[in-house]
Formats: structure tokens, sequence, C-alpha cells
């Protein structure tokens, strides 16, 4: 674990060196701490992905935005045809190595952020966490996923909530409940940062994702499983109102399905 550790941070500590981006000392410690504990994330986030969305084993998958590759290897040796989608050369590299150092067979398609280079109907899942504040064009995401999944298939999609208290990449409290310009201008007056355009940064919430859905095909699908009869409850009293549970949380979790 340790020796995995420490491969993750000499990784993200190359991608910091030849990018412009996570100029702030904090910023760059946070997305460190995150690559050094991804591998264990990526597991329960497998196991909570076929919970909610369906057995991997087999299926194609496409993991868009994937980083370092860490998620699209814990898919492929769940048995997943596993396929990573990203937009920076660097990040597209340390994937592949991540494949290699992981023993697994995946691979990473480059594209230039708007099309995906994939026909019509190639996947039976697709996959998006902590990707889609950093898109310019969600909705232009949304309908490329919808295009490329087969009848039926699944989009398991995860962001930050804009009203969570503390912003997730600067760390600053209400930062997100702000509208873009007015905390682009913050920060760079009070904190001397430039995280908004660096990071691409977009604030986003439940209601932002029912917006961009609008005319296309895929729909939220309703989960009201829970360890308590009152959050069960609380589930089924929001889906009445066609409100995902996820939308009161810190983080917007939810499985979309294309139509048949």
């Amino acid at each position: 674990m340790q020796k995995a550790a420490a491969s993750a941070r000499e990784k993200a500590e190359r991608y910091l060196a030849e990018c412009k981006e996570y100029t702030d000392p904090y910023e760059r410690e946070h997305l460190i701490g995150d690559w050094t504990t991804k591998r264990e994330e990526a597991e329960n986030v497998v196991g909570d992905f076929e919970r909610r969305a369906g057995p991997v084993g087999s299926k194609r998958i496409l993991d868009i935005g994937c980083g370092n590759g860490t998620f699209v290897a814990a898919f492929a040796r769940a048995g997943a045809r596993a396929t990573g989608l990203e937009v920076n050369p660097t990040l597209a590299e340390i994937a592949r190595e991540t494949f290699k150092d992981e023993g697994v067979q995946a691979e990473v398609r480059l594209y230039d952020g708007m099309t995906f280079p994939f026909p019509d109907n190639s996947f039976d899942y697709t996959f998006s966490v902590s990707v889609l504040e950093h898109v310019s064009d969600p909705r232009k995401l949304l309908e490329e996923t919808y295009r490329v999944l087969k009848p039926g298939g699944k989009f398991y999609l995860a962001f930050p909530n804009r009203w969570r208290p503390l912003e997730t990449h600067t760390g600053i409290l209400f930062l997100s409940y702000l509208p873009r310009n007015v905390a682009r201008f913050l920060l760079r007056g009070a904190w001397r940062r430039n995280s908004v355009d660096e990071l691409n940064l977009h604030f986003l919430s439940f209601w932002t994702l029912k917006r961009c859905l609008r005319g296309i095909p895929l729909s939220i699908v309703p989960e009201y499983g829970a360890k308590t009869s009152l959050r069960s409850l609380i589930k089924r009293m929001l889906g009445f109102f066609g409100i995902h549970f996820s939308a009161i949380l810190g983080t917007v979790m939810v499985v979309l399905k294309k139509s048949e």
C-alpha cells in the first residue's frame, strides 16, 4: 500500500510539474492527497457502481475524464472492458503507466474535449466522477454520452454540489454559492489565486444537471434503498417531486439511463 501511494504521489508531482494548473499550494496538496488514496477509493466506487448501475463483468465501460487511470484500472480488475477518455496528454500517458503498473488490459484515448472518438452505441456504461465541474459545456458532454451509450445503457455521474458549504477545490467556505465571475474576482483580489480559470472551475447543482438534460433522452434512475426507513421515506418524498436525494448532499451522484 505504501509503495502504491508513493508511486501515485510521484505521478501527481510529475503531472503538476508539466501543467499550468494547481499553482496554489493548497490545491496542489489536495490533488496529491487525492491521488495517493484513489486506488482504495476506486475499489469502493466500483462496488457502488455495481450496486446502483449493474454488474461490470465483460461490459464495455468508458471513464470520461479518466485522469491518472486509477478508476479505469479498477473496472478492468473487476472484469470490464474499460476505456479511459482524456483531454490532457500528460494524464493520458500517466494513465497508461497505471495500467502497466496494475497489470490490467485497458486503453486511454485522447479527445478534443467536445466530440468523443467512438461510434454511436459503443458502450454498456459510462462513468464520470469529479469531472463535470471542469467542463465548459456540460450539455455537450451529456449529448455525447447519450450518443455513445447503447440503448438501455447507464451513466454513473458524480460532481461536487455547489450548495455544500466548503468548496472542494479551493477549500474556501461558501465560494461556490457565488456567481462564477464574482468568485473569480474575489479569488484574484483577496486570495491572489486564479483557480477558476486554471481549473476551468464551474459551480454545479442537481438543478444545473436537470437543465442540461432537457431534450436529451437520459433519465435519472430513481433510488429509494436506504439503511433506515426514515432515509427511505425522505428519498421517496423527494422522488415524488422529481428530486434525487443527492440534490441535498455534498456530492450530486446519480445514475442516468438511456432510453431503450
